[in-house]
């Protein structure tokens, strides 16, 4: 289960509401939590009455966008596994924001998950203030829903994911840090976008997308994955952060992967997505002759990103399989040559990177 929240630091609520009743014929799952119309118009006046109250002040937040996903269960039927979904959603409101409002749709466009988009209020109907929880509070808030949800929906088949840790042992300074304000080690908010991107994505490409969404970027170094948080700058190495997880992430990085197409949300336009349209409007304007790139002096940084082209002396796999060849996207053999020139090497000396 996932549990996710993206504040708005503009009144957007006519976007965003829009984008949540876009799934016809879900309406016995709408929620209108502390509203009084039905109306998608009406409902958006009363959230800009209410915005209205807030105090002004510079990046204030206006209200937040919040996501609840389920992975989907075998054992149940649809409408089975959507009911539990809205009391689930319904038992978050009370512990999140019991006296803001709320409006919330279903959504069940993805063939892995059922998930809730939910709009809140920045503040408590008819408040000036603010509703603000620190980490320490919204992680309890996520953690005790995970619980619940183990503990009362059995039958979701949900696992561990948001109470799960790393098996890494904390360091001093991590476990005072933890001690003293209740903060969790920057590695385990990495983990846990990490685990959100894997659960969210259902290719290799969409494991990319959705790795850059969280500002993340996955890099290759030698025999180990790891990724570059860019909140922070620093690399973690994903046998480091989960060791089965990093197994998995490596498997579909090596699944091929199907042509898709879809636009993201108006409003919600994927970070990065600018760069990589440029990107292959580009490719799509020069000419289609061969260009060797020069061997690199050093494989110290040796990134994957999503659409890059890395150079290989090595022969890939799939290469003695040409109708494999065939089947594999461009970035694919990019991804194939990397892997297979790292592990023929075995570069891991004294260069490698700290987590």
């Amino acid at each position: 289960m996932i549990v996710k929240s993206m504040s708005r630091k503009v009144p957007s609520f006519g976007q965003l509401i829009g984008y949540i009743d876009r799934d016809e014929g879900q309406e016995s799952y709408r929620i209108r939590h502390n509203l009084m119309s039905r109306d998608p118009a009406r409902i958006r006046a009363e959230f800009e009455r209410n915005g209205d109250l807030l105090q002004r002040r510079r990046n204030g937040v206006y209200l937040y966008h919040e996501i609840i996903s389920i992975t989907r269960a075998k054992g149940l039927s649809p409408e089975e596994q959507k009911s539990r979904l809205y009391e689930i959603a319904q038992s978050y409101i009370a512990a999140r924001c019991p006296d803001n409002l709320v409006f919330g749709g279903l959504h069940q466009d993805k063939e892995h998950s059922f998930h809730y988009h939910l709009m809140m209020s920045a503040n408590r109907a008819g408040e000036t203030g603010r509703l603000r929880l620190t980490k320490n509070q919204f992680r309890q808030i996520q953690v005790g829903l995970e619980n619940h949800v183990l503990e009362k929906f059995p039958e979701l088949e949900q696992k561990v994911a948001i109470g799960k840790r790393s098996d890494r042992k904390l360091s001093q300074s991590e476990t005072e840090l933890e001690r003293r304000t209740g903060q969790r080690p920057k590695r385990d908010e990495v983990l846990e976008r990490v685990k959100e991107a894997f659960t969210m994505s259902n290719d290799r490409d969409s494991l990319l997308e959705t790795l850059g969404r969280f500002d993340l970027e996955l890099y290759v170094r030698g025999k180990n994955l790891g990724v570059i948080d860019h909140e922070s700058g620093k690399r973690h190495r994903l046998k480091t952060l989960d060791a089965e997880l990093a197994d998995r992430i490596e498997g579909r990085m090596m699944e091929l992967s199907e042509p898709e197409v879809k636009s993201a949300p108006e409003g919600e336009k994927e970070k990065g997505a600018e760069t990589k349209e440029r990107h292959q409007s580009q490719e799509a304007s020069e000419p289609k002759t061969a260009k060797k790139s020069p061997e690199r002096e050093s494989d110290k940084d040796s990134y994957v990103k999503y659409g890059s082209n890395t150079d290989s002396k090595s022969e890939p796999a799939s290469q003695q399989n040409p109708e494999a060849e065939q089947d594999l996207s461009e970035v694919q053999k990019d991804w194939k040559a990397e892997m297979d020139r790292h592990r023929s090497t075995g570069r891991d000396g004294p260069d490698r990177d700290r987590d």
